[in-house]
């Protein structure tokens, strides 16, 4: 009895120590967060398994119990598993902006495979198929792969191509969305000063040229142009890039300093009343010999100015050009008929977040570089981008909401660019894409363009949306109307003398007056203390649930 005792301790034992040992073996998920940690684990031999996962997002924990079963089930010490976070590791950079779960596949330092998705079942034949296939490498009846963990898999450069070829798409359309928008705000400003200027035409003649001034009006005159008016101007800097975007000629370096340092001559042309004809068209043709098919004039004036790789003379080709023209050379002349042309706004997108991360958000755009990108902000009831029902505009007014729910949202105007590209600075241009401080928290949605982020702009950012709200006044209290004519019938009706009437009557109407304050302050008194209960409620209510729904976020689901 003792020795069969015996014997089935050595069998429970030795049990329990295998249990030990797959237990063991389950548990050996290393974690990788860094390029030593990848290379080190890069040397084990057999497949390794890794789950790829960004900081924002986290590992796929819903796929652990399954990764478990099949290393006890199939691997063994054929198989290890890994998670990655990629926001650290070089080689797994271009995995830093996804939330879906990727597993990549490896062995002897190359990459077989490269899956995406929780799904349980294909990523168990995916493994079962890589095992085989190492098998069959170990006997040399195969070749692995030569594909660095860096490059892409033959699935994902197809991906890859078909993503390339939307964003070229996108981007073709965003530019030409912004061109003619361009384009409408420059014929709508060309046409509204043509009202007033019509028959005038701004000119500039640069420093080292203003001297032959009687050169340029003695070519104008035989085309009925005259030089109504001149007087010099220092550009400067602003005014170069100005007019480099009409003329890239004076966006060289030479004449961007030159103007910023020295007056120009700036010339009003006039056309006379017995000539036909635009007088861009003629100024040009005067001094540019444009349209002209005569050739015996050899140089014309603008040609003769253009001294030392710099031009001398600037005269506006159409009327678009006319128009930028008279607003950066004459403003007060333009200023005293019409208001100055308005500001563009930067093309742009929506993006939306939960608003328990307004926090996270305000922090993000505490860093130069994303807070001057973002140009509205307002918090919805929803998630719903069709349809958004505006809550309130301002964190300050959200935070005296007393019933925040987690389904409200918080959507930002994210600038995607400069309305003006061409007049920044190089270092002023903010990078492609959506800003990565925002990127990284999680948004919900984001527009996928900014031709469609002006479209959802629009609905959750109306025109007129930063005017400031317009407080109604409170109505004014009525008071009770005197009964003159009354008092006095009644007085008479009685006998009571006239001058003991008139006595009461002031006294009637302080009365009348008392009463109305009276009655209007209780009003008053009762309305804050409803208020008073009402935040009261609210803190009672915050304090019974444990949970701030206004700062946590929504309750977690598995990945």
């Amino acid at each position: 009895m003792a020795l069969t005792s015996a014997v089935a301790n050595a069998v429970a034992a030795a049990a329990a120590a295998g249990a030990g040992k797959k237990a063991a073996q389950v548990q050996l998920q290393a974690e990788l967060n860094t390029d030593e940690e990848w290379s080190k684990f890069m040397h084990r031999e057999g497949l390794l398994v890794i789950d790829v996962y960004s900081e924002w997002c986290g590992p796929c924990i819903g796929m652990v119990g399954n990764l478990k079963k099949i290393k006890v089930e199939l691997g063994g010490d054929n198989l290890h598993l890994a998670v990655a976070k990629s926001d650290h590791i070089e080689c797994l950079k271009r995995f830093r902006k996804r939330s879906e779960p990727t597993w990549m596949f490896l062995a002897g330092g190359q990459l077989l495979n490269v899956m995406f998705g929780a799904d349980a079942p294909r990523l168990t034949r995916t493994i079962e198929q890589e095992l085989r296939n190492e098998e069959l490498v170990k006997k040399g009846e195969r070749e692995r792969p030569q594909r660095a963990p860096h490059e892409l898999t033959p699935p994902e450069q197809e991906v890859a191509t078909a993503q390339d070829k939307v964003y070229q798409e996108r981007r073709q359309k965003e530019v030409a969305a912004i061109e003619s928008a361009r384009l409408a705000r420059r014929e709508e400003r060309a046409k509204r000063l043509e009202g007033y200027f019509n028959d005038i035409c701004p000119a500039l003649m640069t420093p080292q040229a203003q001297k032959h001034l009687r050169k340029v009006s003695d070519a104008l005159e035989p085309y009925g142009v005259i030089v109504a008016d001149k007087c010099p101007l220092v550009v400067g800097k602003d005014g170069a890039k100005r007019l480099a975007v009409e003329d890239p000629e004076f966006g060289e370096e030479a004449v961007v300093a030159l103007l910023a340092e020295r007056p120009a001559l700036v010339l009003l042309l006039k056309k006379t009343p017995d000539k036909e004809g635009s007088v861009v068209e003629l100024a040009r043709r005067a001094l540019y010999g444009d349209g002209v098919e005569d050739e015996s004039v050899r140089k014309y004036p603008a040609e003769e100015l253009y001294i030392d790789g710099i031009p001398g003379l600037f005269v506006p080709k159409d009327r678009h050009q006319r128009a930028a023209a008279l607003d950066l050379l004459f403003p007060k002349m333009v200023g005293s008929v019409m208001e100055p042309p308005s500001l563009a706004e930067p093309p742009h997108i929506a993006m939306m977040f939960g608003a328990w991360q307004r926090r996270a958000v305000l922090a993000a755009a505490g860093a130069p570089h994303v807070g001057c990108r973002l140009l509205r902000c307002g918090f919805f009831a929803d998630a719903d981008v069709k349809e958004p029902k505006l809550l309130c505009k301002t964190v300050e007014k959200y935070d005296e909401k007393v019933d925040k729910d987690y389904c409200e949202t918080m959507v930002v105007m994210v600038a995607m660019g400069l309305a003006e590209p061409e007049l920044a600075e190089p270092s002023e241009i903010p990078s492609a894409g959506p800003p990565a401080e925002l990127m990284a928290l999680g948004p919900l949605h984001v527009s996928d363009d900014t031709v469609v982020g002006e479209e959802e702009c629009l609905r959750f950012f109306p025109p007129g949306y930063n005017e400031p709200e317009v407080k109604p006044k409170p109505k004014a209290k009525k008071k009770k109307k005197k009964r003159n004519e009354t008092k006095e019938e009644t007085i008479d009706s009685t006998g009571v003398p006239a001058s003991e009437a008139g006595e009461a009557e002031p006294g009637g109407e302080a009365e009348g007056e008392d009463a109305a304050d009276g009655e209007g302050e209780p009003d008053g008194d009762a309305e804050g203390e409803g208020e008073g209960d009402g935040e009261g409620e609210g803190e009672n209510e915050g304090d019974a649930q444990g949970v701030d729904k206004a700062t946590s976020p929504p309750p977690a689901t598995p990945h």
